[in-house]
């Protein structure tokens, strides 16, 4: 008798390996730091709006994309993480635009 496997996938696997997995994570973590280089060099708010679209584009990549194609960008549920990263994205974007010039 042969052993039965727990879980059987028959789904074919994602190219790329690790990278193919993860290029949402990768993309919002890019864009993220891309966007604190930018307050580094004294664009606050460009730099914020940056950060806050990277949020955003998580947002929407959570809310879209299966599982396994998100990668670590799973946490909870898909509607938790969703609404948790939108609210997040707005918040940021936001007071971006809220804060006045001279700060």
């Amino acid at each position: 008798m042969t052993p039965v496997p727990d879980s059987v996938d028959d789904r074919p696997p994602i190219r790329g390996g690790w990278v193919g997995r993860q290029w949402p994570l990768l993309l919002v973590l890019g864009g993220s730091l891309l966007s604190f280089a930018v307050v580094a060099l004294d664009h606050f708010r460009l730099g914020c709006l940056g950060f806050g679209a990277s949020v955003l584009f998580a947002a929407l990549a959570r809310a879209v994309l299966p599982a396994r194609r998100v990668g670590l960008l799973v946490v909870r549920s898909r509607a938790f993480d969703a609404l948790v990263l939108f609210l997040m994205a707005v918040s940021v974007l936001v007071l971006a635009v809220v804060v006045p010039r001279g700060a």
